[in-house]
């Protein structure tokens, strides 16, 4: 079960959460295996036939949550999930090196982040999500491990519009 608080979510097992379409959520039945081993890392695109593209964020079953100011997604490693990591992210943002990962065309506007192997209509009711409000357009993802061999760490995952 998801735990849901203050803007994070906690508690996935799988590791791996999904950005869809608002509209689309309801109809999420989970996902395919393909794309399950495309985010094994980071970042993976996957397009959902008449909503444009779903962003899956891999790795590790950390927490997550979205700085809408910075665009980004913050999953830390050791260090509490709170609003206190936003200067941390900002200090990150101007330092380290990005790598990119896929384009997205994002078309809804309005998108909800669950984990992946949720029925999206499951999540709805039980609120195990998060809101995120993205403009329509095309966006690089691009990842970072910010504060590798300091404290605390933590994965970024931002969206950049092309």
């Amino acid at each position: 079960m998801i735990t849901v608080a203050e803007g994070w979510l906690d508690g996935t097992d799988s590791g791996l959460f999904v950005l869809c379409p608002e509209v689309a959520v309801e109809g999420w039945a989970g996902c395919e295996e393909a794309l399950v081993e495309a985010a094994a890392d980071y970042a993976a695109g996957w397009a959902v036939p008449g909503h444009g593209d779903v962003l899956v964020l891999g790795g590790e079953p950390l927490p997550v949550g979205w700085l809408a100011e910075e665009r980004v997604f913050v999953r830390p490693l050791d260090v509490e999930c709170s609003d206190a990591v936003r200067p941390l992210v900002r200090e990150a943002l101007r330092s380290g090196i990005w790598e990119d990962g896929p384009v997205l065309e994002l078309t809804a506007g309005r998108y909800l982040l669950t984990d992946v192997f949720s029925d999206g209509a499951d999540a709805l009711a039980s609120g195990e999500y998060l809101t995120v409000e993205v403009p329509p357009g095309r966006y690089l993802v691009q990842s970072l491990k910010a504060g590798a061999g300091q404290w605390p760490e933590f994965y970024l995952e931002r969206l950049l519009p092309r």
